[in-house]
């Protein structure tokens, strides 16, 4: 019997694609586990999470809505989404996982057009699925398709992931076009997708709830009741993981300086900056940055977290 677990903190996980690689695939043996021991949170991710079940049976959490998985389920979350795995308690479950940077990938297919792209975007990052794979075989084929490439590595294998990825997003487009369907009845976190937007596209900016709660339809007191059950934290502590998260972007991959840094990701000042980020990552910038595993590729996993009703 499956036990509910009562989860009060949300995880954000920074995972990192290797530069020489497409997507962050892992797979074999060592994701035969039991899903859901000893996690009692939520998590999201800053890239698209692409998940598919050999075997076992459980429940993934979409942000609110729970929903059980069996053997060929495929899970498919957009960034920003809070979500889990989980499997029968005391059972355990063969998963694989891969992680694709669905920005760069739009891009590269609709790239000639932007305006285009974004709502592309807008509409790749409204929900998150749990769908049969033997009901969905198409996309079946296009997940196990590059997980397999991912793994064997043959000759063009990174081409062949690309041209997959190209029909996995006009898959994903479709389910899109059907998401009424599919999602309806759920009480879908979806309701959330103009907040998550507009965060996504302003966060270096301020912003104010009311702007959120309007890019959602609602009331400000309504809105704030909404984010916080859907999310599990108040909508600045959110806009602050985002901040820092494009922070940790920046000083991967730029040689700014902090300060500018901080303006850039949306801090008002640096010591507003060099606050959350050692708040939220226990560690200040300057020590993030002259950490080499931050240039490795490697998976990362650092506990960036927030309480509900967190101050």
């Amino acid at each position: 019997m499956f036990v509910a677990k009562q989860r009060e903190k949300v995880e954000l996980r920074y995972y990192v694609i290797p530069e020489t690689e497409v997507v962050l695939a892992l797979l074999g043996e060592d994701w035969i586990r039991e899903y859901g021991k000893d996690i009692k949170y939520l998590h999201f991710h800053d890239l698209m999470e692409i998940g598919y079940c050999h075997w076992g049976d459980g429940e993934v959490v979409l942000g609110q809505e729970r929903l059980p998985f069996s053997s060929h389920s495929m899970m498919i979350v957009p960034p920003r989404l809070p979500h889990t795995t989980n499997t029968v308690d005391g059972t355990k479950g063969y998963w694989e996982w891969m992680y694709i940077d669905l920005e760069k990938t739009v891009s590269e297919v609709y790239g000639h057009d932007p305006v285009h792209q974004s709502t592309i975007l807008k509409r790749l990052h409204r929900t998150g699925y749990l769908l049969s794979g033997e009901d969905n075989p198409g996309l079946s084929r296009l997940i196990l398709g590059i997980m397999e490439e991912a793994r064997h590595k043959k000759p063009y294998y990174k081409d062949s992931i690309r041209g997959y990825l190209n029909a996995f997003v006009v898959e994903l487009l479709r389910l899109s076009d059907d998401e009424e369907r599919i999602v309806g009845g759920r009480g879908s976190t979806a309701v959330l997708a103009g907040a998550l937007d507009y965060i996504a596209t302003h966060y270096h900016q301020e912003i104010k709830v009311s702007s959120l709660a309007e890019a959602c339809n609602m009331s400000e007191s309504h809105f704030r009741r909404v984010f916080e059950e859907g999310m599990n934290m108040k909508p600045l502590d959110y806009i602050n993981l985002i901040r820092v998260q494009s922070a940790c972007e920046l000083l991967k991959k730029t040689g700014k300086s902090m300060e500018e840094v901080g303006e850039e990701a949306g801090f008002a000042s640096i010591s507003a900056f060099n606050r959350n980020f050692r708040k939220i990552l226990n560690i200040s910038p300057y020590q993030w940055k002259k950490s080499k595993e931050n240039y490795e590729g490697k998976l990362l996993h650092y506990r960036i977290s927030a309480q509900k009703g967190w101050d």
